[in-house]
């Protein structure tokens, strides 16, 4: 199965290890463009879907720089209500996390020292598309 994943996350670090570790699955394909904030994920989700590579899925972290993940989780689903964004963060049981669920984010994947783990999360999800 192939999967495009936008990663919109302020940690340098994630946009190094996820892929390392998506690489691994030998039954699942994926391609992952990244933005370093909200702001820049928004921008790239529109260059992608304007140039026919729409995101099979967004993981938004929550607290970043310029544009936090909730305000970037309403502006991708106010020009696509169909967007299928995740939240990404360590901030689970938070206000934070509650607001972009109230705004649409589907669901959250924990930020875990975990990393198989993680991409056992992305691949349930991959699997539900």
């Amino acid at each position: 199965m192939e999967c495009t994943i936008l990663l919109v996350d302020d940690e340098e670090s994630i946009h190094e290890l996820l892929p390392l570790f998506l690489v691994r699955k030998k039954k699942h394909r994926f391609t992952v463009h990244s933005a370093i904030n909200g702001e820049a994920g928004v921008e790239m989700y529109d260059k992608l879907r304007s140039d026919g590579q729409r995101p099979d899925f967004v993981l938004m972290d929550l607290k970043m720089p310029v544009m936090d993940g909730v305000e970037a989780t309403k502006k991708i689903l106010e020009s696509d209500p169909e967007a299928n964004i995740y939240l990404f963060t360590a901030y689970t049981g938070t206000e934070e996390e509650s607001g972009a669920l109230k705004a649409g984010a589907k669901g959250t994947i924990g930020k875990a020292a975990d990393w198989y783990g993680t991409v056992e999360n992305i691949i349930n999800l991959t699997d539900k598309l």
